[in-house]
Formats: structure tokens, sequence, C-alpha cells
């Protein structure tokens, strides 16, 4: 008879560190097996928008001479266009599913969370262009995008990296023991991007860099404060990151709920009893792990695709005041 496999555990240091310092790297995490097929299926989208933009005159060539790492950098010399079509959470293929629902993820997120876990559709691909501005993200929290009626939640990111990530090509920098205090004070930026201005970032903290090679991650807790500056190599940083939660927080999974768990209420959050409909309501939930609805978790593909598809997009709770 075939034995379940052991869970993938943090060891007591490890769990220390993320529960004290915010942020947690991991090597060894992810092995070939897992990382290529989604390296192929990011491939894929490339080619094909390539493909379209080569036959509409509007790319001199398919730099299809060129490896994973430095073919979007070729065509981003000559356009962005590729780079910020596949930039953020478009692509569902089959691979990128079975990255976000891996066993090693989601027992690290079960160790933290409890058994009952809600895989965001709020996951990102980065594609960190060389000498590419709109690739440098500044200063944030993860939680100042989500509902405020999160912040006290826990919304844990693994920052996967599909190459080796490091300081030259735009690793993270994380503020440590920060995500103890509360959201702080953050402005929508031009590139509709949310900075926390420097004179609001901790004074008694400074910036750790965290490089992580591939096949690791890097785990932060969603009131982290994090950033990423510009790529100085000639190849691109390729990275993904994926956010998970207990079902107890606001979900729009469709799912039933059990005793405990949070039902949305009210419509505005000026509303004292206010509970918002999901974390980030504009994206699709889904349940990826359950002791006690086994039944509802989402174990195709294609029902992924459709979740997110059907998903009416909700706005989340405008504190910031869009410029």
């Amino acid at each position: 008879m075939n034995q379940p496999p052991k869970p993938f555990l943090l060891s007591p240091a490890q769990r220390e560190q993320f529960e004290t310092e915010g942020y947690l790297v991991i090597e060894n995490l992810l092995d070939d097996a897992v990382l290529d097929p989604v390296i192929a299926e990011i491939s894929e989208q490339v080619d094909q928008h390539a493909q379209r933009l080569y036959e509409e005159g509007k790319l001199s060539s398919l730099y299809e001479e060129y490896d994973f790492s430095h073919r979007l950098a070729m065509i981003s010399s000559e356009t962005d266009v590729i780079a910020k079509a596949i930039w953020g959470g478009t692509l569902n293929g089959e691979a990128i599913f079975n990255l976000i629902r891996n066993p090693r993820l989601l027992d690290m997120v079960e160790a933290f969370t409890g058994p009952e876990l809600i895989a965001s559709s709020v996951y990102r691909l980065r594609p960190k262009i060389p000498n590419y501005n709109f690739g440098a993200v500044p200063w944030h929290q993860d939680s100042g995008y989500f509902e405020p009626f999160c912040d006290k939640a826990l919304v844990m990111t693994f920052w996967i990296p599909l190459v080796d990530a490091n300081e030259e090509n735009g690793c993270l920098w994380v503020l440590p023991r920060s995500h103890h205090s509360e959201v702080l004070p953050h402005r929508w930026r031009k590139e509709g991007y949310l900075v926390i201005d420097e004179k609001n970032l901790p004074a008694d903290q400074q910036p750790v860099c965290c490089p992580v090679p591939k096949g690791g991650a890097l785990l932060l807790h969603n009131r982290i404060p994090h950033v990423s500056y510009e790529n100085k190599t000639d190849a691109v940083r390729w990275s993904m990151d994926l956010r998970y939660q207990s079902a107890a927080s606001p979900t729009n999974a469709p799912i039933s709920k059990l005793p405990g768990e949070q039902l949305p209420r009210g419509s505005s959050a000026a509303e004292p009893d206010y509970i918002p409909p999901a974390c980030y309501p504009p994206e699709a939930d889904f349940l990826v792990r359950s002791k006690l609805r086994s039944n509802e978790v989402v174990t195709d593909h294609q029902q992924f695709a459709r979740i997110r598809d059907q998903h009416i997009n909700r706005p989340v709770t405008d504190r910031w005041s869009h410029e």
C-alpha cells in the first residue's frame, strides 16, 4: 500500500524567523519538474504574442534564437507590448495551476493558517525587463492593496523566481519585523503602484536584500514592507508571486461556509459591522485544500479558469484615494 507523502515542514528556526521577522527565504523548495512546465507555458505565450506582432509588422524579429532569460529582453528593446500583456495573473494553464496547488507550498501555509486553505487568483507573473523603470516596484505592503478589514489576517505570499534572483537583476528587499505594526500610509503613484513614502517607513529597521536561487522561494507576511529595484543585467528576472489565506478570512471562493467563517455583510467599509466579500474582491479565490469539504477543492485547471473567467469584479475599498 502506498503511503501518503510526508508533509513539507519548516524547522522551528524557520518558523520562528517568519513569525518574528515577517519573511523567510527557503532554498531547494521546488525542482525543475515543477518549474520547467511553468516556464514552457510562459514561453508559449511569449511566442504567440511575438508571432502576432511580427505578422503585423510591429516586430522586426521573433528572436527565437534566444533563451527564456533573454528572449523577452530582446523583444522589449523594440516594444513593451508583450511584457505588459503577460504582466499580471493572466495565465491559467495547467502548469501554473499545479504550481499554485503544489503540496510543499500548501504544507507550509497550513502550518500557519490551518487546513482550510484558500488560494487567491491574485497571483502575479513578474517579468522584470532589464533597465526598464516599469519593473521597479516601490516600497509597499501587500495589505495596502487589500480590504482594510483584512489588515489583521494572514495572507501569505510565496515569491518564486523562475531564474536565479539577486541584487543585480532586481530581487526583493524587505524591512524585517515591520509586520508587527499597523498598515502604513500609502499613496497611489501614476504608474498604478501604491507607494509608502520614505518618511512613513520605520526608521528603526534597515532593509535586507533577499536573493533567491531558482527552485527557492521568499515567504512574505502581508504587512511586511518590501521593494524591488531596477534590473541592471541583460536578462529578464522572471518570477511569480502566489497568495494564500485561511478560509476563515473573507473569501469569494464558491464554497459552503463552516461555523466561524465570515460571511459578507453590509455594502460599505463605512458601516461598523461591514465584512467585505473577499480580502481582494476584484479577483476570484478558490479552495485549494480542505479536510472538512474536500469535495469542494478545485483540482482541475479548467475549473480554475472558469472560476476566474466568471468572476464579477468588485472594487476594493479605496482607502488611499486614487490621484
